[in-house]
């Protein structure tokens, strides 16, 4: 399927719905790209889940417990990391 691109301004590339839908695309995933030649070559990227869905849901009740004594600050993954340890 090939299609055309044009690269805006901020040099960004929008890719049609028909591309995004064929590769399993939508927001906020992530891609790979590489250069063979004088083409580039969009893989989707499959991340594997950082935590498992039991120390989500801990983190879950703890975040609630938190939240009761006031608010809690997660500002970052390794935030939430020193949670879980």
């Amino acid at each position: 399927m090939p299609v055309t691109l044009k690269v805006n301004a901020r040099n960004d590339l929008h890719l049609p719905a028909a591309v995004l839908r064929v590769l399993n695309l939508g927001k906020e995933r992530i891609v790979r790209a590489e250069m063979r030649g004088n083409a580039l070559i969009i893989f989707p990227v499959d991340l594997e889940p950082r935590y498992s869905s039991e120390e989500l849901g801990g983190l879950d009740r703890l975040h609630e417990d938190e939240k009761k004594k006031g608010w809690l600050r997660l500002d970052s993954p390794r935030d939430i990391d020193r949670l879980i340890a």
